[in-house]
């Protein structure tokens, strides 16, 4: 552990604490020594101004005295977190949120120079094969979830490309992949229903109050199959992987219920479970030969029927 992380862990300690703490609990705690102890405590005295007191019991913050550590502490996942906040920023922002938002970043941009960033620009994030939304339709469902208001939209399906009109209460907005959804209540459908954000045509807030459905509900519907579809489980999809082939598959996490065996030195044995199989196929198609659906057969079929028809464009 690094002095500046005893530094704040100690602060951390006597905040929460209504009484003194010994020095030999502070050693378990800090995981150092006794000297170390008394190096750090005289540190957060002399060059922060701790106001940290001492008795018999061990040592205390004053009780009267209002104190902070200067700065902001990040962790390795909250600094890339802001970095990623920027970049989705960035990418949203519209006409009218331009001013607002650079607030928002020049703030982030601060926080990111106390940890040493102090040019973001030069740490690339790129979003590949990324579908951008309408600014301005972000900003109104953003406004509906807000506000409880139910939206009236114009959808274009992807795959027939056929346009529908929709009331939908909104529930949540969703970035996957690169792309932004909505997950919304869908009225005419009277059942959950996912709507990619590039594919809204038109967007108004109605004067309804929205129906609102329970987190357990909206949480058990996304974690209970695989992929972006979700829903209830249909079947479990076990697919045999080549680690030698494919070795970044072992630190993949493709879902909070996949089970993983290993078969061999050079296989694992992943199950996953789904309800719609479309993004799962795309998935396994991508690892090539390195991947092989074992069951079930259904799946088999798609997926050989796939290449079959992606082979007869290179006959």
């Amino acid at each position: 552990m690094k002095k500046i992380e005893r530094i704040y862990l100690l602060d951390n300690i006597l905040k929460q604490r209504r009484t003194p703490i010994s020095v030999d609990a502070l050693k378990e705690r800090l995981e150092c020594s006794q000297a170390t102890v008394y190096r750090i405590i005289a540190t957060m005295r002399d060059e922060f101004n701790a106001p940290i007191l001492s008795d018999e019991h061990g040592v205390y913050y004053h009780r009267d005295a209002a104190f902070d550590l200067p700065g902001i502490r990040l962790s390795a996942e909250e600094t890339q977190g802001l970095l990623m906040a920027a970049h989705l920023l960035e990418d949203l922002q519209s006409e009218s949120l331009q001013k607002p938002m650079q607030r928002i970043l020049s703030n982030i941009d601060k926080v990111l120079q106390q940890k040493g960033i102090t040019n973001r620009r030069l740490i690339q994030i790129i979003p590949a094969l990324s579908r951008k939304p309408n600014a301005a339709f972000f900003q109104t469902i953003m406004s509906a979830l807000q506000t409880e208001k139910k939206l009236k939209i114009t959808y274009q399906t992807r795959g027939k490309q056929q346009t529908t009109e929709r009331l939908v209460s909104p529930q949540r907005l969703t970035s996957y992949k690169n792309s932004w959804y909505l997950d919304a209540w869908c009225h005419l459908r009277e059942n959950i229903r996912l709507f990619a954000l590039e594919q809204i045509q038109q967007l108004t807030i109605d004067i309804e109050k929205s129906k609102r459905l329970p987190i357990e509900t909206l949480r058990a519907h996304y974690a209970e199959s695989y992929g972006i579809f979700s829903g209830q489980m249909k079947s479990t999809a076990t697919i045999k992987i080549n680690i030698n082939q494919a070795p970044w598959t072992l630190f993949e996490h493709w879902h909070s219920k996949q089970q993983i065996e290993r078969l061999d030195d050079e296989h694992i044995l992943l199950k996953i479970p789904y309800n719609d199989h479309r993004e799962l196929v795309g998935d396994v198609m991508r690892l090539g030969t390195a991947a092989q659906i074992i069951e079930p057969s259904a799946l088999k079929q798609i997926i050989a029927t796939e290449l079959q028809s992606v082979l007869s464009h290179y006959k």
